[in-house]
This record gives structure tokens, C-alpha cells and sequence, in this order.
């Protein structure tokens, strides 16, 4: 019996040094640092919430992107890398709300431009402009709205932000779908809070 679980403990150290032992590739671009899980040949493809608790497992966070500018150097990446044929996870998604946030960062989708790909119906089309469309995303403010939408299927249906190949669009798409990830270097802010030191006695 004792010979049975020394194997059984050696069989089980195995499996798990090479996932602790994992060494994982970055790219910089513009001063932002990347983990493309294409790139690294033990990164698994995931649905949308497993990529984004692997990227917070590695201290970084799935990528967003707020400015024109580090969309278009992503998308360039890319497209000279050679991985126009998979799509990647992207923070974007608009669960539990009307409107697409990006879940790394709280903010709202910039309104000066657009990579979304315009829905009709069911079935995408791209459209030239890079305004944006009421197809593709809600009007009104953008502050986040404060009820829940009902109904989780629709939510998961076309609630999750992807680059979508070959030309890395963003598209929404299930949330439970099996992708490729970006992940980022997570962000240091300055929080400006006035803290209360008590104890866990005071409730």
C-alpha cells in the first residue's frame, strides 16, 4: 500500500512540474507587454472566463484596447505573425449590460472608433467607416446601466469580444466558445482613497 501511494505521489509531481515549471513568452509593442497563448506551445485554448482567470493566473490580464493606436499594432502583430487563422479573446464584452465594456479596465468601447463588425440579424458583414453604427453598439450614455438583462443564453450568445480571423475584426461571439488569448501586463493606478483603519471586532 505505502508503494502504491509513493507511485501514486511521483506520478502526480510529474504531471504537475511541467505546468509549474512553465516558462512563458512576451512581446512588448509600444511599451505594452504581451502573452499571446498562440505563441506558447503549453497555453490551452479556452472559453472566454478560463482565458481571462489564466491570464490573472500569470499576474496579467486579458488585453484591451482603448485606443486606435494599440488596436492597429495588435492587429499588425498579427497578421505578419502568421495567426490570421485563429481567433483570440479579447476583455471586451457587454454581460449584464447594454453596452461593451472592457472587463480589464471598466471602460466603455471608444466612440471615435470602431473595429466592431456590423451585425445583421444573424449573419456578419464588415462595413468600411470606422463610426459607429446602432448595429453595433447601444446608443445613449455611457455611463453602465444598473439592470440586469434577462435571459443568460443571449448574454452568453453574443456577449464576449473577439479578434476574429482572418483580418482580426472584433466580432462578438459565445462566451463559452474554445479560443486562443491576448493577455496584457496589468496596469498600476494611483487610487486616490481615503482609507479607515478598523478592526474586524468593529464590523
Amino acid at each position: 500500500m505505502q508503494l502504491f501511494l509513493a507511485s501514486s505521489l511521483l506520478l502526480l509531481a510529474a504531471a504537475i512540474a511541467p505546468t509549474r515549471a512553465q516558462r512563458i513568452t512576451t512581446i512588448q509593442l509600444d511599451g505594452v507587454q504581451y502573452f499571446i497563448s498562440r505563441m506558447n506551445p503549453y497555453s490551452p485554448e479556452l472559453n472566454y472566463f478560463l482565458a481571462y482567470q489564466y491570464c490573472r493566473s500569470l499576474g496579467l490580464q486579458l488585453a484591451s484596447f482603448e485606443t486606435k493606436e494599440k488596436a492597429d499594432s495588435i492587429t499588425t502583430y498579427l497578421l505578419n505573425a502568421g495567426y490570421n487563422k485563429y481567433d483570440f479573446w479579447t476583455s471586451g464584452n457587454n454581460l449584464g449590460t447594454d453596452m461593451y465594456l472592457w472587463m480589464s479596465t471598466g471602460l466603455p468601447f471608444n466612440a471615435t472608433f470602431n473595429y466592431m463588425r456590423r451585425m445583421s440579424n444573424v449573419t456578419p458583414y464588415q462595413h468600411s467607416d470606422d463610426s459607429m453604427d446602432p448595429v453595433d453598439l447601444p446608443q445613449g450614455s455611457t455611463a453602465p446601466q444598473r439592470t440586469a438583462r434577462h435571459g443568460t443564453e443571449h448574454v452568453m450568445a453574443n456577449g464576449c469580444v473577439a479578434l476574429k480571423q482572418p483580418d482580426f475584426h472584433w466580432e462578438p461571439q459565445h462566451c463559452g466558445e474554445i479560443k486562443d488569448f491576448i493577455c496584457e501586463q496589468t496596469r498600476c493606478y494611483y487610487y486616490n482613497y481615503g482609507s479607515i483603519p478598523v478592526s474586524s471586532a468593529q464590523g
